[in-house]
């Protein structure tokens, strides 16, 4: 479980980071351990984003000091060929760092659905076929000669928020917004999955549609709404005919009356989702990411629901790192990592 910096690379990655204009350079490093200057020596430390449609790599070489990413479309055929094009990537960031011989990288990967930690499936991941039928660490050991972390993404992006900003507290819930919708948590200070990795699994919170219908038992019924397919399907009711989620925003800043509408709609099930969670584990803090969830009018949609009912007790702000966030958390996961 990712928690002290293990290597003293968190206060030069941290400023990696401010200098690459992923946070401001004022921002200190929310992890026990961080104060090293991660000298010459340090093996470099992968994020890995894994989603349906597309992988994001980012390498951090501790020699020169900066940052190196790839982004290549994700292997549809999914398991061992996903996990291959994984190891494929590492090697190719690896290689293009020029650094010197020495151990494999540390790695983090932050990936859909839940990971098990005892059998190292990926559950309810349904973009990644076959990952629920292998043991993905394993797997990715076997390529990478490392073992490496495996967590979900939106765990990963909670983990990022947290441990790159100062004065974050020791209780935050992240909530990403985009083709699906997740939430992931860190509480005292720890990032927390659950005891089978499903902590966090809001898509199936029974808001905004049936939980019993079969239409949403593989997505639930809180992402057949809040998601960019929702955004879609509650437009053509209203309006009559299809728009594509980025388009929908759009309209609606254009004063198409449909559009507001549904931006309203979605932020009033944010705010029923966000009270949930509240009521369970009570987070001192609320973030909202992703392609949908960081968008500005989402926040003030969902703000506005949440003043009806809650007043100003729920702090609730928007991603520091945009769509990025869970790539910063595997980096800061990649540093505070057993070796074996």
């Amino acid at each position: 479980m990712p928690g002290t910096d293990r290597t003293g690379l968190a206060g030069p990655l941290r400023r990696a980071l401010a200098e690459a204009g992923w946070l401001s350079p004022s921002a200190q490093v929310n992890m026990p351990g961080a104060d090293g200057d991660g000298g010459g020596g340090a093996e470099p430390v992968v994020g890995v984003d894994l989603g349906g449609t597309k992988l994001h790599a980012v390498l951090y070489d501790p020699v020169r000091h900066r940052l190196l990413d790839r982004v290549e479309p994700t292997d549809p055929r999914g398991g061992t060929d996903v996990t291959s094009q994984i190891a494929q990537l590492v090697a190719a960031l690896t290689s293009a760092a020029g650094l010197p011989a020495g151990p494999p990288p540390r790695v983090a990967v932050g990936c859909p659905g839940a990971p098990d930690p005892v059998s190292g499936a990926v559950l309810h991941a349904p973009n990644i076929p076959g990952w629920d039928r292998m043991d993905v660490p394993g797997d990715l050991e076997a390529r990478l000669g490392a073992r490496p972390l495996v967590h979900n993404d939106a765990n990963l992006a909670a983990w990022g928020e947290h441990a790159w900003q100062p004065g974050g507290g020791s209780d935050l819930a992240f909530v990403a917004v985009g083709t699906g919708v997740g939430l992931g948590l860190v509480l005292g200070g720890r990032l927390y999955a659950g005891s089978r990795g499903l902590a966090g699994e809001v898509a199936h919170l029974p808001i905004g549609a049936d939980p019993f219908d079969p239409v949403n038992l593989v997505h639930g019924p809180l992402e057949q709404q809040v998601s960019g397919a929702g955004i879609e399907r509650r437009y053509l009711e209203l309006a009559g005919r299809r728009r594509p989620a980025p388009e929908v925003f759009a309209a609606a800043d254009d004063g198409d009356g449909a559009a507001a509408q549904v931006l309203d709609d979605l932020g009033r099930l944010l705010a029923l989702a966000l009270r949930a969670v509240r009521a369970i584990v009570d987070p001192a803090t609320f973030v909202l990411g992703g392609g949908i969830g960081s968008r500005p009018e989402m926040l003030a949609a969902t703000r506005r629901w949440l003043t009806v009912t809650e007043g100003e007790s729920l702090q609730v702000r928007t991603s520091t790192f945009g769509n990025r966030a869970a790539l910063a958390g595997a980096l800061a996961a990649a540093v505070s990592t057993h070796r074996a």
